[in-house]
């Protein structure tokens, strides 16, 4: 029965960051743009707990709002996004300059140059709901057992 609570807390996980995911796209998607300029483009440091080779992007660039300078350096609209090295590479070095900037109107500060593809959040849905699924069934065999 423990498994089966596990399991479940792994999918409810799974679900949860779907829906986190899902809403930051859909939100930032959304956003108005304006050119900004490149001032260093590479290969980050390594995801954080990730295993070696996963990296982030690194891209630092400024763009005007209204009659206001920003500099930022959040390449996805989620944050904490990356891939392998030479993947990562072709990335940054594809980006046209100046670039396009996704900026939220509310808060002109934040700002993302590459919006994260649906896909991975989907991944998380399907594996929240079928872990949460398959835990539900390890409760109820255990609870049946118990009798």
């Amino acid at each position: 029965m423990l498994y089966g609570i596990l399991t479940m807390f792994f999918g409810a996980t799974g679900i949860y960051l779907y829906a986190r995911a899902s809403s930051t796209i859909r939100t930032a998607k959304d956003w108005p743009t304006v050119p900004g300029k490149i001032l260093e483009r590479g290969v980050g440091a390594q995801m954080p707990g990730m295993s070696r080779g996963v990296v982030m992007p690194l891209v630092r660039y400024t763009y005007v709002v209204g009659d206001k300078t920003y500099t930022n350096d959040q390449v996805y609209s989620i944050r904490l996004t990356g891939n392998l090295a030479d993947v990562i590479k072709k990335l940054v070095e594809a980006l046209p300059d100046p670039v396009p900037v996704h900026y939220d109107p509310k808060h002109p500060e934040d700002s993302y140059l590459v919006l994260n593809p649906m896909r991975a959040a989907w991944v998380a849905l399907v594996f929240g709901i079928l872990a949460s699924l398959v835990g539900v069934i390890l409760v109820l065999t255990g609870l049946l057992n118990r009798k």
